[in-house]
């Protein structure tokens, strides 16, 4: 029963978190897709090392990661919709596992709606509003209406002097210590490896704080969601630019994401259903995911889930 050694979810815990996701969502008249019995070689996320497969009818296919590029179908397949949400299951085969942190296999609520960045994080904090997470009024490098802390990825790396201008686990954790429950972490710079649909931007950044000289450097317009020191929400403005998204596709994770879904699924079954997806007559848009395992941690931590 337990070999496959993933954390079991609490039913009681499991039922009150999602039924508040639902109910917020539902109340944005969003529609709820079934996206886990729909194969897609592209429900594989960004990093290359974690892709685990099953042979299907003859085929072999990534074990799904995400219900994302579904979403994402319906959305520019049916432009009437408000928006749209599922549940799903992700597989992740984690090479190095950090334990309470990865779970191989875990449940996912996603969301994906039209609009921009801005209406992106005015989402999120009006659903952490609904979930009972206290506001933070103080701001913290970003200046922007939403009242929990926020700050662009690269100011954090520079406050706590990151190795390799990469945030790690660790750096989770000294968020929560430093800002609390509810930290959103914005603008990913390019060497992170954010998902090859994400929109990305130009931005001026300062060499350091006792340095004038400014630099310029690409970013996605993503924001991560730290909920108890763990990363919990991530999500992004998705890109409406085809060229764009053939660049990050070829180059995400130094080109290995593509070339392990060639090496394994085929470059013309990959190619066929890249160049599909590019032919969507593309609008601002933007979608997420949220853990539901960080979630009902994070919630715990906040005393915000009894029984």
């Amino acid at each position: 029963m337990r070999e496959n050694k993933s954390e079991l979810i609490d039913p009681y815990d499991y039922t009150k978190v999602v039924k508040q996701l639902r109910s917020f969502f539902d109340s944005k008249d969003f529609q709820e897709v079934h996206t886990q019995n729909r194969l897609s070689i592209l429900a594989a996320c960004e990093d290359p090392e974690t892709v685990a497969t099953f042979e299907y009818m003859g085929k072999k296919w990534p074990l799904p990661q995400t219900g994302q590029m579904w979403l994402e179908y319906e959305l520019l397949t049916r432009p009437e919709l408000k928006g749209c949400y599922c549940l799903s299951t992700s597989y992740r085969q984690e090479p190095k596992p950090i334990a309470g942190r990865h779970q191989l296999i875990f449940p996912m609520f996603e969301f994906e709606a039209p609009g921009n960045f801005d209406d992106l994080l005015v989402l999120e904090k009006e659903l952490l509003e609904h979930l009972g997470f206290n506001y933070r009024k103080d701001d913290y490098l970003y200046g922007h209406d939403n009242e929990y802390h926020t700050a662009h990825y690269m100011g954090m790396v520079e406050k706590y002097h990151a190795e390799d201008a990469e945030l790690t686990a660790e750096h989770e954790l000294k968020i929560y210590d430093d800002f609390g429950d509810v930290f959103f972490l914005t603008h990913f710079p390019e060497h992170t490896s954010p998902f090859w649909n994400m929109k990305m931007e130009k931005m001026e950044y300062k060499a350091g704080s006792m340095v004038s000289t400014k630099y310029q450097q690409r970013v996605a317009l993503k924001c991560d969601v730290i909920i108890g020191g763990m990363e919990t929400i991530g999500s992004a403005e998705r890109s409406s630019d085809v060229q764009e998204m053939k660049h990050q596709f070829n180059t995400i994770s130094d080109g290995n994401y593509r070339e392990l879904l060639y090496g394994l699924f085929s470059p013309a079954r990959v190619d066929l259903e890249f160049f599909e997806f590019l032919t969507h007559n593309f609008v601002p848009r933007f979608g997420g995911g949220i853990g539901i395992q960080r979630l009902i941690r994070g919630m715990k931590i906040a005393k915000l889930l009894t029984k």
